[in-house]
């Protein structure tokens, strides 16, 4: 069976003004569903208990898949799941344990996190010990809840974000030994790191087809001289690398891989962050046909 790729919309990103506002992004979530394009969306963990019990009911009702993001949270309260302090990665597993459960409030099926900082290459295994002990501990809450799995996105390692899980090739055998004791753990895989590791799409792809559990066509300018050089979560096209015919490349790229047979079709975003200036549904509507217009070209050149 091919494997097959659903549109799902970052809401986290397209909506980032309004990350606080836990009644609007409900209203966009319910915008969302009636578009009849999307089959997911993408949030931050909800905490209200009738905000999430309402957002599972329209999940349900249109057949949509959740994504949620610990990151938001963990980043908030300072905590850091690979941290080399013994007590602050004990305090961060905590939270993150609470924040499964919350999730789960929502109908979450993907639960997805990432790493902390690097903290070079002395001390860069034992950091990698603490985070798989860490994610094995949340694995256990998230066992608890049959249909949701535990996603990791690497990030950059050296070009902004400079964390400790990164390069595909280093990420794909750290992640694959530790299925051992964490078997719903899935790979996250967003372009925007990618490529500033310096590595081809292409390649990371054929990596990590078969833990990847989820697409984002992000943006980001490469050119370390550059003004806007890292992860900006930037809008797609010139002067960044993110043009159509790019993401039409993933795309086709990874609908020709074995992608983990088991989840059925895996979700793609476009991944932007907007501002209090923008025209958030606007920037939703360019993504939107940005998205539409990358899936076509893929499949009339596959």
């Amino acid at each position: 069976m091919k494997p097959t790729l659903y549109p799902s919309a970052h809401i986290a990103e397209l909506f980032f003004p309004l990350a606080n506002d836990e009644k609007a992004i409900l209203q966009v979530i319910q915008q969302v569903a009636v578009t009849d394009y999307y089959q997911g969306f993408e949030t931050g963990i909800i905490k209200h208990p009738e905000i999430a019990k309402t957002i599972r009911s329209i999940a349900q009702q249109n057949h949509l898949h959740v994504t949620q993001w610990l990151t938001f949270e963990l980043l908030r309260d300072n905590l850091n799941l690979s941290s080399l302090d013994s007590a602050l990665r004990e305090k961060s597993i905590r939270r993150a344990c609470e924040l499964v459960h919350l999730a789960a409030e929502c109908g979450t099926t993907k639960l997805s996190l990432v790493s902390g900082s690097d903290p070079g290459d002395a001390r860069r295994e034992e950091a990698k010990k603490g985070f798989g002990e860490a994610l094995i501990r949340i694995g256990e809450a998230v066992k608890q809840y049959p249909t949701m799995l535990m996603q990791v996105e690497p990030l950059d390692r050296f070009a902004h974000k400079c964390q400790l899980i990164g390069p595909t090739d280093e990420t794909v055998e750290w992640m694959t030994t530790l299925r051992a004791e964490c078997p719903k753990l899935y790979l996250a895989w967003d372009s925007a790191h990618v490529a500033l590791n310096e590595e081809d799409l292409a390649d990371s792809l054929r990596l990590a087809a078969p833990l990847i559990s989820q697409l984002h066509l992000a943006n980001a300018i490469l050119d370390p001289q550059a003004e806007g050089y890292g992860d900006y979560h930037m809008k797609f096209g010139e002067p960044g690398f993110l043009t159509p015919r790019t993401a039409a490349h993933i795309i086709r790229t990874a609908l020709s891989l074995p992608l983990p047979p088991e989840l059925g079709p895996i979700s793609i975003a476009v991944e932007m962050r907007t501002t209090e200036q923008d025209d958030l549904w606007d920037n939703e509507k360019q993504c939107r046909a940005f998205l539409q217009t990358a899936m076509a070209e893929a499949v009339q050149e596959a």
